[in-house]
């Protein structure tokens, strides 16, 4: 026979199961509880929002969060590079741009108002938006870069395409030198300026050699439809415009992701 205390808890128990089931159920479906799915995201994974939970990030417009994947993430550690005589060199054309830059939360944000245009393996690509990781989200044989620059492209069917640039310490950048005393400090903070005009090639190293391979983007929702151009040759900065950016975007780099089985294959400018 059982005891009160008995039939107490185990009434507790079948209510605390079948809560527990509802609520996975819901998430599973529409990720629309707070209690299994958030609506930001940090680089903090002492928070319940950090990287290895970026896999319950909501979607609502119903994109699938891919966050949890293991086929082709990004960012990775480029290493056991590959020849791949099927590339083909980059042809860019960037017109001018006036300056907008927008303090996301998560990033540096500057969104280009002019014509740009890369041409990789016969499709062209225009330039939407390029932005910052502190320190670098791309590793090289396992170590990270001070700062990456990501610029985003995207074609006409949709289909994105990143150039990841590096920068390492050594001599002021007279590309950054012109937004440096302006990058805006607080979330949701723009800077906008219609008279500083500004080209996106100076963010590309002379010689365009570069490091290919298939992922995804390096955020919530983790989308894997990304073709990765990750430039061999780092551009420099000063420790005084590493500090500025740095104080401002706080680590914002997604641990490096599993390879996959995925080839790195490589492009090198004669």
């Amino acid at each position: 026979m059982k005891t009160k205390t008995d039939v107490l808890s185990t009434k507790n128990l079948m209510v605390l199961l079948l809560s527990l089931s509802i609520v996975m159920t819901s998430c599973n479906n529409d990720n629309t509880l707070d209690v299994e799915c958030f609506d930001d995201f940090n680089y903090d994974d002492t928070t319940d929002e950090g990287p290895a939970s970026w896999f319950n990030y909501c979607t609502d417009d119903g994109t699938i969060n891919e966050c949890g994947s293991t086929t082709r993430q990004s960012p990775i550690d480029i290493s056991g590079v590959v020849n791949d005589p099927t590339l083909q060199s980059l042809s860019t054309l960037y017109a001018n741009s006036i300056t907008e830059i927008i303090n996301n939360g998560h990033t540096l944000q500057f969104n280009y108002n002019g014509t740009g245009t890369v041409n990789f393996q016969g499709s062209d690509y225009s330039l939407q938006q390029f932005h910052f990781h502190a320190n670098s989200e791309h590793t090289i044989e396992g170590s990270h870069k001070p700062l990456e620059a990501h610029l985003v492209h995207k074609n006409d069917s949709g289909h994105l395409m990143v150039l990841g640039i590096f920068f390492e310490i050594g001599a002021e950048s007279t590309f950054l030198a012109q937004f440096i005393d302006n990058l805006p400090e607080e979330i949701n903070e723009t800077y906008l300026d219609f008279d500083l005009s500004y080209n996106a090639s100076g963010l590309l190293p002379a010689n365009l050699s570069y490091y290919h391979y298939k992922g995804s983007l390096t955020t919530p929702p983790c989308s894997e439809i990304v073709e990765w151009i990750v430039m061999k040759n780092a551009l420099e900065m000063s420790q005084t415009q590493m500090d500025q950016f740095s104080g401002i975007l706080h680590h914002n780099f997604r641990p490096v992701q599993p390879l996959a089985g995925r080839v790195i294959g490589a492009y090198d400018v004669n």
